[in-house]
């Protein structure tokens, strides 16, 4: 492996109850609309405007207008995002895979904006960055990866991905680019992830098996990754 690409929310920082819970409250806030938490599992992975532009078209007949919604939930998410947690195991594997002088990236549907602001706020070693809201469809179609492949300076084969939504998955394997999926155990239709490569339960995991094929230096937890009080 000479390049790994990582999808963030829900893989790298616990924040899908976040963007979850926000997209209920804006609804709800916005235009009486209450849907349940396993209504929204089914947009986990998509880009924010295209979650506003599906909620526009469902709900049209509440005026549901996706600019206005957009911009609320992207004002409300930008200010809570750097809040979430770091996912357990994955500034270990961030900092095996960069001891091997793995080529790292992350290609997320959250704007770049929010991708930098996690990135600073846990001090991780990621300067390459690609967004769903940078192509013209978000995953499952593959244009973010491939995106992040070119930024990477590499070919598509080279990179292998780290995912915890099936759209994710889904959009990884149609970019030609073995997949690790790390779904969440909670997540209706987990056996659906089968399609991945690898499925592990935890990054933690996904380290486990990378150290027993190739031991190498033991990985030292970096104090810069220490999160700020």
């Amino acid at each position: 492996m000479q390049y790994a690409i990582f999808d963030m929310d829900g893989l790298l920082i616990d924040s899908e109850p976040l963007w979850m819970s926000t997209q209920a409250a804006l609804l709800h806030e916005l235009y009486g609309i209450a849907p349940g938490t396993q209504d929204l599992h089914a947009w986990k992975g998509v880009s924010s405007r295209a979650f506003c532009e599906d909620m526009a078209r469902l709900h049209a007949g509440r005026g549901v207008e996706a600019g206005t919604l957009f911009e609320a939930l992207i004002a409300r998410m930008g200010r809570a995002i750097v809040e979430a947690p770091l996912m357990p195991g994955a500034v270990e594997l961030i900092d095996w895979l960069r001891e091997r002088h793995v080529g790292l990236a992350i290609a997320s549907s959250s704007p770049l904006p929010f991708i930098a602001a996690v990135v600073r706020r846990h001090a991780l070693p990621i300067a390459v960055f690609a967004s769903g809201t940078e192509v013209p469809r978000s995953k499952p179609h593959p244009a973010v990866f491939e995106l992040a492949a070119e930024r990477l300076g590499a070919q598509r084969h080279q990179c292998r991905v780290w995912e915890d939504s099936l759209n994710g998955v889904i959009a990884a394997r149609a970019a030609g680019m073995p997949v690790v999926a790390v779904p969440d155990p909670a997540h209706p239709g987990a056996e659906r992830f089968a399609i991945a490569d690898r499925v592990h339960r935890t990054l933690h995991e996904s380290l486990a098996e990378l150290n027993a094929a190739d031991p190498g230096t033991p990985t030292i937890k970096s104090p810069n990754h220490v999160q700020p009080a």
